[in-house]
């Protein structure tokens, strides 16, 4: 005898998740941030309202003098700059045109001759002296002047010495070019010696002065020579 058993099944309902559900949540995500983020930026805004004016003056005082503190620092360093290179870098400085003066009076045959100096030897030059021993830096005496025409002149005395004789040097260089000065004269001094001119100043010309080869009235009388 054979027995059939019979078996139910039971069908559990199933949930469905759609696809459409997932916007809605997003929105619902996205539209909370947005509030927090407003919540943020509004609580900034009422903390920004409750600074006093008295810290905002003090925070623009203290940036405008940073500010001129910085702005001043760096006019000053180029001011800094500026006399450094003119002064050592430029032929027109005063570091220039006394080395430029000191070789001259080396290399001169007859300053040789005043100061018994040997050909090649090198001069000790340095500025005035002072009354003070101790004081070892003996500055350059200069002096700076502008002409009618706007050019300048540089004045300038400093003190030469060999091994047995010392002199004054003192010249005159116009610089209507900074990078070509002219000098106008330099000579040499020594004691009980007549002065030496290393370059001669212009001679001016006399009034009533002319040439020994014109006659009277720039005319030549007499018969033509060959």
């Amino acid at each position: 005898m054979l027995l059939r058993s019979s078996l139910s099944i039971v069908h559990a309902p199933v949930r469905s998740i759609g696809l459409c559900n997932y916007p809605r949540a997003f929105s619902t995500v996205q539209r909370g941030l947005l509030q927090q983020t407003t919540k943020t930026s509004e609580s900034k805004d009422s903390k920004s309202d409750k600074i006093p004016l008295w810290a905002r003056i003090k925070t623009a005082s203290t940036f405008a003098f940073a500010s001129t503190v910085v702005v001043g620092a760096a006019g000053l360093a180029g001011l800094v700059i500026y006399l450094v290179v003119a002064e050592i870098v430029l032929p027109s400085g005063d570091t220039q045109v006394f080395n430029k003066a000191v070789s001259m009076v080396e290399t001169d045959p007859k300053a040789q001759e005043l100061l018994l100096l040997e050909p090649g030897k090198r001069l000790k030059a340095y500025g005035e002296t002072t009354d003070n021993k101790w004081t070892r830096n003996r500055p350059i005496s200069s002096t700076r002047r502008m002409d009618k025409s706007g050019k300048e002149h540089l004045f300038m005395r400093f003190h030469v010495e060999s091994k047995q004789r010392h002199g004054s040097v003192q010249l005159e260089s116009i610089h209507d070019d900074v990078l070509h000065p002219e000098y106008s004269y330099i000579y040499l001094d020594v004691p009980g010696e007549k002065r030496h001119y290393i370059i001669a100043p212009p001679q001016p010309k006399l009034l009533g002065s002319r040439d020994p080869n014109a006659g009277f009235l720039g005319v030549r009388w007499g018969p033509k020579t060959e």
